[in-house]
């Protein structure tokens, strides 16, 4: 894959934030595709925009992002992936076939770790598995048994620091740890496409920090296709291969960034100056819509000012 800009110089910075970016030539359809998604809610006589014309796409084994300001339709999106809500325009496409509107195609993981208190860390776990459609168990022999499946996870849990907690309740785990169990039961379940809405929000900042460093480690040993909700800008950058930058409701896409840092990362990353400089110029974009979205017309004129020396163009 090729991850561009590679600095910061105006013709790089514009190539990072095209609106809709083509597709790289390959034989493999995107393991997701949102084309011109846009959804209003109803209620009597009014109508809520929340969506316009939204399309994006995640490849097989890619890391996304999606950030936008707090109440710009971020999770409507999700539900709409998930076959939740259907929208009134577009398609969602997964692997080349059209699913709007359909369910069982995506595992995920909410902003909270909604474990069942009542099932052990083990069988929480299983649960996504337990639960998932047997549309092509042909195409997935390992989780022919109960027993097979129960092992793989004991091994994954061993993996993943919590062995010695397989048989522990919710209430005795910390908060990293659930979160942990979490992201595993997404893991483990059959779909190939992950949805994690701001999995790390509720974790104070030293915990955060080590569970972005986590799941790094994670998703670079595994590799699947994760669409990622996050309001940090920072661990947007840290973690993705892409980001998406959403206006203000209703929510369109308003720049795209290939992230151009190489991987593995690490949390050192954080102190390259061209990072620091791309989280400046997101910073500047999410500000000026939040300020749109409020209505302040001339803080918006002075952030765009402010990011134009550095090559940025408002799409």
């Amino acid at each position: 894959m090729s991850l561009h800009p590679t600095d910061l110089s105006p013709q790089n910075m514009a190539d990072g934030q095209r609106a809709v970016e083509p597709l790289e030539h390959s034989s493999t359809p995107p393991a997701l595709e949102l084309d011109g998604i846009s959804l209003a809610f109803r209620e009597k006589r009014s109508s809520l925009p929340v969506l316009q014309d939204v399309s994006l796409s995640v490849r097989p084994g890619e890391f996304v992002s999606l950030i936008g300001p707090s109440g710009s339709g971020k999770s409507t999106l999700f539900h709409i992936i998930g076959g939740l809500l259907k929208p009134q325009l577009g398609h969602i496409r997964m692997n080349g076939q059209d699913v709007t509107g359909e369910r069982g195609h995506i595992s995920y993981m909410p902003q909270q770790p909604a474990l069942f208190p009542w099932r052990t860390t083990l069988d929480n776990v299983l649960l996504g598995q337990e639960n998932a459609p047997r549309k092509d168990t042909a195409a997935q022999p390992r989780h022919t048994s109960e027993r097979e499946r129960r092992e793989e996870a004991l091994q994954w849990l061993e993996q993943v620091g919590l062995g010695p907690f397989a048989k522990a309740y919710p209430h005795t785990l910390s908060g990293g740890m659930q979160q942990r169990a979490a992201f595993l039961r997404a893991l483990l379940s059959p779909q190939e496409l992950m949805l994690l809405d701001e999995p790390f929000s509720a974790l104070d900042a030293l915990t955060r920090g080590d569970m972005q460093q986590w799941l790094l480690r994670m998703w670079e040993k595994n590799r699947r296709s994760v669409l990622f909700i996050t309001h940090s800008i920072e661990e947007a950058l840290l973690l993705s291969d892409r980001i998406y930058v959403l206006s203000a409701r209703p929510a369109s896409v308003i720049h795209v960034v290939d992230v151009p840092f190489p991987r593995p990362r690490r949390e050192e990353i954080t102190l390259d100056p061209r990072f620091i400089e791309w989280k400046r110029k997101m910073t500047g974009w999410m500000r000026e819509e939040k300020h749109r979205l409020d209505g302040d017309t001339d803080i918006t004129g002075s952030v765009r000012e402010d990011t134009s020396g550095i090559g940025a163009k408002p799409l």
